[in-house]
Formats: structure tokens, sequence, C-alpha cells
């Protein structure tokens, strides 16, 4: 009986002398959207050299539309809901209501880009700009329009607006699709001041400049 005790308290400080031993795990990773790539072909649209008299001095003079390509690429693997969103550089050099008398009541100062001012501080004019031919992955899609910073969406536009607007593509219903690429044009039309407010002893330069954002939604 007193062997078996012996052993049985043996055992007992055997183990209890064993040293604890622990190992970390990290879980790690990330998630990200995919990587888009966002180019226009010809990011400086150049209307060149006018003649004073083909403008109007009592009318605004529309100049033509003049456009390049851009492109929207997201890699073959992983498709995206993108957007764009403009920031007009020259904002304070706008013409209250110019696109409104040149395009109708929709075209309301957001999307009223503005084009400089001359050496007496009076406004050049102005420009709208347009996403036409719009094709995602070989289909062609329809431009969507969200006035809330993308909270909401609606169909039917091209023009390209400002503050709070940002468009996006849609086929069929009108929400934002995913894409792994994306091309179009940027359609771009300028309007001149009524020479009557606009002096031209001296030369007077467009000097509109605007940002594009592309944004993940």
């Amino acid at each position: 009986m007193k062997k078996n005790i012996a052993i049985f308290a043996g055992v007992f400080l055997a183990v209890a002398g064993l040293t604890a031993q622990a190992a970390d795990l990290r879980v790690k990773g990330s998630i990200a959207p995919p990587s888009c790539s966002f180019t226009i072909t010809n990011s400086v649209i150049d209307y060149g050299s006018i003649d004073p008299n083909t403008l109007s001095a009592t009318n605004y003079t529309k100049l033509a539309k003049k456009s390049t390509p851009y492109a929207i690429r997201c890699g073959s693997h992983a498709k995206a809901k993108v957007g764009i969103k403009a920031v007009d550089n020259r904002a304070s050099t706008r013409i209250p209501n110019l696109m409104v008398s040149q395009f109708g009541s929709s075209y309301t100062d957001t999307y009223n880009y503005g084009l400089g001012v001359n050496s007496k501080n009076q406004k050049v004019g102005g420009y709208v700009v347009h996403l036409r031919n719009s094709v995602a992955d070989g289909k062609a899609v329809g431009v969507l329009t969200s006035t809330n910073n993308g909270a909401s969406w609606s169909a039917g536009g091209q023009a390209l607006g400002l503050v709070s607007n940002v468009a996006s593509w849609y086929s069929g219903t009108a929400t934002p699709i995913q894409l792994n690429t994306l091309s179009g044009n940027l359609e771009v039309q300028a309007v001149i001041n009524k020479t009557s407010e606009l002096d031209l002893s001296s030369r007077v330069s467009l000097d509109g400049q605007a940002t594009l954002e592309l944004r993940y939604l």
C-alpha cells in the first residue's frame, strides 16, 4: 500500500513539473476594390485661333463640338462599379444660366463649366461636357446620373454634371453595372460670351480646366 502511494505521488510531481507552451495564430488579408485606370486620349481640347468676326455682339456664340476618347480598365478578372465625378477649377468664371439659354432648362449651372476671364476680368464663356458612345465590356450602355453623390440614380442624360453629381453606366435597370472595361468619348462644346461684354482689343484665351475623378461605387 505504501508502495502504491509513492508511485502515484511521483506521477503527480512529474506532471506538475511540465512547462506550458503557447503559439500565436495570426489572420491577415485585405478587402479592397479592384484597381482601375482612367485615361483620356487628348486631355487638351484646343479650339485654336477663333476669328472675332464669327462671334456675336448681342448673343452667345456656340463653337463646334469637339471630342476625345477615354477609357476605364479594371482588369480582366476583377469587375468594379465605378463612376466619374467632375470638379470645375474655373467655377468662379461661370456666366450664370449660360447653358440654359443655349441647351434648354435642364442645363442648369450644374452643367456649366467656366472658361476663365480676360485681362479685364470679363468672363470669356463656358462649356458643357457629355459622355458619348459608352461601351462596357463590348456592349453599348447608357449613362446614369446621381445628384447626391451616389445615393440614388436616374437615367436619361449624358451631360457630366458638377457639385454632388456623379456619372456612371447602366444596362437594363437604372443602377450602376460592374465592368472590366469601358470606352467612350468625352464631348466638349464651348460657348463664347457676347462680344459686347468681352473686350477683344487684345488676345483672349479660353482657359477652361476641370478635374475628372474616377470613383469606386
